[in-house]
């Protein structure tokens, strides 16, 4: 996966989002899209539902499962974008991202869910907190998060094609709602 690429298209809709609803004073931006990631997050384990044991619908709403997986994987981006500026970088290069990742994976994905949940937790800590205890916290708890969230991608049965392809297709969709007034 192209990250370097995504990050960009990604930059491209929040500079939209930015114009369209610019940041009022005081507001803190960053910690409603953390928010917003652990909401995605649970959407996304909503629509998986094989931890539901008190149903006997168990099964996988695939397509709505890999719609709800990209949107949260815009804000994995966003936030990223979001720290990257701190450091004058168009795009995370400063906090330690190549190119191309290697993916966090746990043994269930239901671990995948807990400890990605953790680790947003982490770094909303880091970030929020702490007014940022320290840069490498937040590096680290960053690049393990777009890790995890590559994980829980393969965890779920999406090839990095299959992702890019429907991030590109919604991030159309989230600039067309943009100018719709959404």
């Amino acid at each position: 996966m192209e990250l370097r690429e995504l990050f960009e298209v990604q930059g491209e809709l929040d500079a939209h989002i930015e114009k369209i609803h610019p940041r009022k004073e005081g507001e803190k931006r960053l910690e409603e899209k953390i928010l917003v990631l652990q909401t995605e997050l649970g959407e996304i384990a909503n629509e998986w539902r094989q931890f539901k044991f008190w149903s006997n619908d168990r099964e996988p709403r695939t397509e709505r499962l890999l719609e709800e997986y990209v949107d949260g994987f815009h804000f994995v981006l966003s936030i990223g974008l979001e720290e990257s500026k701190r450091y004058g970088q168009p795009v995370p290069i400063r906090l330690g991202l190549p190119d191309e990742l290697t993916s966090i994976c746990y043994e269930t994905t239901i671990q995948q869910f807990n400890y990605l949940f953790f680790e947003i937790g982490r770094l909303y800590d880091s970030v929020t907190l702490h007014e940022v205890a320290s840069d490498t916290e937040v590096e680290e708890a960053y690049e393990n998060i777009i890790r995890m969230f590559i994980g829980l991608g393969e965890k779920l049965g999406f090839t990095e094609k299959e992702i890019a392809e429907a991030y590109m297709r919604k991030n159309m969709i989230n600039h067309e709602r943009q100018k719709n007034g959404y």
